[in-house]
């Protein structure tokens, strides 16, 4: 016990002794109480030391936190592309990602990226590159710690981006894993990269097709010439060289067909095939494809056949481009006949819809019992130049541009076109065309036997020697009578010497020396001759472009013909402006 001892003295006034007198407190808890405050205190002042250290190591921390931050974002900064960090969850969802990043993709801050993207990477990626590119991230994943890919990321116009993902995973202290990711802009590379293979292929294809077309010229070319030499060495044999000018005009259209393949598919690219709005009788169209083609397929025992969905057309007449759309059949069905086995078939489906607002739509589906296609030609069928390589239809001949053409044609008046096939089975094309709906025309055409062009006086305008003999023979076959002018100066003057009527007609060339075609033809609408306004003139040129057609037009000319010139053309286009 602690005790507090008090003592008084105090004097007696009668003896005047000294008294001391004393009491006793019992100061235990009083002491014990002291003692807790002192202890109290010094810690206390302990505390307040702590407290005052831990600022200063809080104010060092964050003076470090925002260095390193600052150094990171500086490290962001300085490198050619964003960084992100993601956790290790299926949806790789992002811890971090830098502003540079953000901007990478069009957004003005990580925020906007996190909150558009659904805070996942899996978010934003081109839904046929996250089993593709994201998928060979993880592959790699399960061999090493680091990878890289390239894949395609959504930016915040709808735009996709070729991105490239380096990344490393991260073990943390507690042994949870992060992904550490830098990302760099490739779409500049990888759409350069998908040119030059794009240009390189296209490259192949054009060297194959020349490769392939001198091939194919050569071929009718060196026969043209030997069926010459061997008619030249038997004259007197006149059934010998009947059936050799025969086979020499086969040769010819061959050669032609080649010509305007390659001019057509070149209009096709440049979008400049003009397509007609002709009346049609689809009846009479489709009897001239199937004159043309049965012989073929007869010759080669295959059997053709047709059938409808519907009984009866009910859609005779219809407005287009006779011309493309025989085109288009001779083509699919010449590969029918071409690629079919002997003693095949080849059979015809047609159908047409309930017209609509004046329109209906046509199909047909033609299916061969051919050799048919591999799956990995039937992707590229389409293309200009391709064709099928290391089977029966690479010995065939062609330069690989008949489908792409009839695509084009197809397209360009507003249709469809289908293919299926299985090799060594065959191939079914789907064919949809709409037509506008014609009324029948009031009287038919002429024949080629109908046009008659006899007595007609002609002004022939050509500088071939050649051309000019072939022409003046055919015509005055006919019946014509042909003056012969070698320029477009000398067509001139004996137009303008010639009386009014004199000639019915001029048979203009545009290619020719002193004065061309473009520029008679003008000169002579310009004359003071009473025909010189009136007077059709024809152009006869192997200028066969619409542009070229355009400017025989814008001349003054009434008609274009490309050559080589077909006498029923010719006599076609006299009889429509003389007869």
């Amino acid at each position: 016990m602690l005790a507090e001892d008090h003592m008084a003295l105090y004097r007696e006034e009668e003896t005047g002794d000294v008294i001391a007198v004393n009491y006793v407190l019992d100061r235990t808890e009083h002491y014990r109480l002291e003692e807790k405050e002192r202890a109290l205190e010094k810690s206390n002042r302990e505390y307040a030391k702590l407290l005052e250290e831990e600022k200063k190591h809080t104010a060092m921390i964050e003076k470090l936190t925002k260095k390193l931050q600052s150094q990171l974002e500086l490290f962001t900064v300085s490198i050619p592309g964003g960084v992100k960090i993601s956790n290790d969850d299926p949806e790789y969802s992002f811890k971090y990602v830098s502003e540079q990043f953000a901007n990478m993709l069009g957004y003005a801050t990580p925020k906007e990226l996190l909150d558009a993207s659904g805070g996942n990477i899996i978010g934003l990626a081109h839904p046929d590159d996250v089993e593709v590119g994201l998928a060979d991230a993880l592959n790699q994943y399960t061999h090493f710690d680091h990878y890289a890919t390239i894949y395609r990321i959504r930016c915040k116009d709808g735009i996709y981006k070729y991105i490239e993902d380096r990344g490393q995973k991260v073990i943390k202290e507690d042994g949870t894993i992060e992904h550490w990711n830098l990302m760099l802009d490739k779409n500049d590379f990888m759409h350069k990269s998908i040119a030059l293979e794009s240009e390189k292929k296209a490259n192949k294809s054009k060297s194959d097709f020349l490769s392939r077309m001198s091939h194919d010229m050569r071929t009718p070319l060196n026969g043209i010439i030997g069926l010459l030499k061997i008619a030249e060495q038997h004259f007197d044999d006149r059934e010998l060289v009947l059936e050799n000018f025969r086979k020499i005009q086969v040769a010819a259209d061959y050669l032609l067909s080649l010509i305007n393949d390659i001019l057509q598919m070149s209009k096709i690219e440049e979008g400049n095939v003009p397509l007609t709005q002709e009346i049609i009788n689809f009846e009479e169209l489709s009897q001239d494809v199937l004159t043309i083609i049965e012989q073929r397929a007869k010759d080669r025992g295959i059997q053709m056949q047709f059938c409808s969905k519907k009984e009866g057309l009910r859609y005779p007449f219809i407005y287009g481009s006779p011309l493309h759309l025989r085109q288009i059949f001779l083509n699919i069905y010449g590969n029918c006949i071409k690629y079919n086995r002997i003693g095949g078939k080849i059979r015809t489906v047609s159908d047409y819809t309930e017209a609509v607002d004046g329109i209906t739509t046509y199909e047909w589906t033609i299916t061969d019992t051919g050799i048919g296609m591999s799956r990995e030609y039937q992707e590229h069928i389409f293309e200009p130049f391709s064709q099928e390589r290391e089977d029966a239809r690479s010995t065939q001949q062609g330069i690989g541009l008949g489908m792409a053409i009839v695509k084009g044609l197809i397209e360009k008046m507003g249709g469809t076109i289908e293919v299926k096939s299985e090799e060594g089975i065959g191939s079914t094309f789907i064919i949809r065309i709409p037509f506008k709906l014609a009324p029948a025309p009031d009287t038919a055409k002429k024949t080629a036997a109908q046009m008659d062009i006899s007595g007609l006086n002609l002004l022939l305008v050509e500088d071939n020697e050649l051309n000019a003999e072939i022409a003046e023979t055919l015509l005055s076959d006919e019946g014509a009578n042909l003056t012969v002018a070698r320029d477009g100066l000398q067509a001139v003057r004996m137009f303008q010497e010639k009386p009014e009527g004199y000639f019915d007609a001029i048979l203009m060339d545009i290619m020719m020396p002193v004065m061309d075609g473009i520029t008679a033809t003008k000169t002579i609408r310009s004359l003071k001759h009473p025909d010189a306004e009136t007077i059709p003139i024809i152009a006869m040129t192997a200028n066969a472009f619409r542009e070229d057609k355009e400017k025989c037009l814008a001349a003054g000319m009434n008609a274009h013909l490309a050559k080589p010139i077909k006498i029923e053309n010719i006599k076609r286009i006299l009889c429509e402006y003389c007869v």
